[in-house]
């Protein structure tokens, strides 16, 4: 039992990070950003590229490859989605399958259909072993990168002027212009630095998993289930979502069957837009005519 909740929870961090993604992106440009987990699995191949070819340390590749992937999403957002009007709802999310659909033909002619993984021993560390009971350091690993990057985002959009300004302008835009607050400067911020995180959960997702170009679309869609459970647009609410969509993927599996563990995010998604649109901590918006 120990052991599916630390497997839980590992996999509930990486879905929080993807959850804190599409949150963050939906607070403050009011965009369903559906290729979020396309610049998840570039995170992955990128990190691949780099552990073979430039630098075996892990803490090194996950930055390489945030910092690589937030650069590549502030151009997405600047050359792409800035130029879509901001009313224009349906055109502004088809843009993002767009997108999806033209990082992932990328990625197949970069790095070939077949799956890839990263190699043994990326996540160095002793097992650590509880009685019977052995946890892989990949795991204990994914919990520790996940929560310090949780942790600093907290008190990066609630202490630092940038954070303020973010906020602010995914509050209300015409407010925060009149302030003095770029926003659409935040805005891009904001997206890069969604991108950033979600390109670290491919990385920790990938010894859990297959690397292969298609393997963001069904992680992207578990991650916006997350997010859509926690509550759309609400940070906090974002990672409480991956926590509790990890724990209830990893015993759900174990208690039916191994085979439905894809199912079950969905499930859950279908359950929370039927019963609580807004989520467990989002807040419902009234409907302007």
């Amino acid at each position: 039992m120990f052991d599916l909740l630390i497997v839980g929870l590992a996999v509930g961090s990486a879905y929080a990070l993807l959850a804190i993604g599409y949150s963050l992106i939906f607070a403050s440009m009011r965009l369903l950003h559906f290729a979020q987990g396309d610049f998840m699995m570039l995170g992955a191949f990128i990190a691949l590229s780099v552990v073979t070819g430039i630098t075996s340390n892990a803490l090194l590749t996950i930055i390489i490859a945030m910092i690589l992937v937030a650069l590549l999403g502030g151009l997405v957002e600047r050359f792409c989605y800035r130029k879509i009007p901001y009313h224009l709802h349906a055109p502004r999310i088809v843009a993002t399958l767009g997108i999806g659909m033209v990082i992932r033909n990328i990625a197949s002619i970069v790095w070939g259909a077949r799956a890839e993984t990263l190699p043994d021993g990326f996540f160095a560390g002793p097992i650590l072993e509880f009685g019977s009971m052995q946890i892989q350091p990949s795991y204990y690993w994914t919990l520790i990168i996940a929560s310090i990057l949780m942790t600093l985002l907290y008190f990066f959009l609630n202490k630092t002027k940038a954070g303020l300004a973010i906020r602010s302008s995914a509050h209300n835009a015409e407010v925060a212009e009149l302030m003095g607050i770029n926003a659409s400067r935040s805005r891009a911020f904001s997206f890069m630095i969604a991108c950033a995180l979600t390109a670290c959960a491919g990385i920790l997702v990938s010894p859990m998993t297959f690397i292969h170009y298609e393997m963001g679309v069904a992680l992207g869609m578990k991650g916006f289930s997350a997010a859509v459970l926690g509550g759309l647009g609400n940070i906090p609410g974002a990672m409480i979502g991956g926590i509790l969509l990890g724990l209830i993927e990893t015993f759900g599996a174990t208690a039916i069957n191994s085979g439905y563990k894809d199912c079950i995010a969905f499930i859950v998604l279908i359950l929370i837009l039927v019963f609580k649109p807004s989520g467990l901590f989002g807040v419902s918006e009234p409907e302007q005519i």
